[in-house]
């Protein structure tokens, strides 16, 4: 219940002329369900490791992702602009999410944290990452269309 509060916020701003606030962090995928077809907005934190490339990774128990395995490209909000992306998920190789996931721990301690990955000397607990990486999923962007 709080998630789909703090989610409904998060979006707004991400929408918004205050995306600026969340936008070097959160983008939001628009991912549509395969049943329903109806669109989801999902805000999730990415790390920009080249110039269009984002890598995100979510927690393999949250269901939306598997509405991506499908797809092949997707439309996303990136700096508060629609931008559409190819789009990869990584579900079984571990050493691959392991890498994703240490680069967005990296960039932002708070996905460390959501991942309970610790830090030594400012870096991730490389047994942490191994760990967590078991259980998550990778999503890997590359945007198009930008006029940056």
């Amino acid at each position: 219940m709080i998630w789909r509060f703090v989610n409904s916020i998060v979006l707004f701003i991400s929408k918004s002329f205050f995306h600026g606030l969340l936008s070097r962090n959160i983008l939001i995928l628009e991912v549509i369900g395969s049943k329903t077809r109806k669109k989801y907005p999902i805000p999730v934190s990415y790390y920009e490791c080249d110039d269009g490339l984002l890598l995100c990774v979510t927690d393999r128990k949250n269901l939306w992702w598997k509405n991506l395995r499908s797809v092949e490209r997707i439309e996303v909000i990136f700096k508060g602009r629609p931008v559409k992306a190819s789009i990869e998920i990584e579900v079984e190789n571990k050493d691959i999410i392991q890498s994703h996931l240490k680069e967005l721990c990296v960039h932002s301690r708070v996905d460390g944290f959501f991942a309970n990955v610790g830090y030594e000397s400012g870096q991730p607990v490389q047994e942490d990452l191994e760990e967590a990486a078991a259980r998550m999923t990778s999503i890997q962007l590359r945007l198009s269309g930008l006029n940056s």
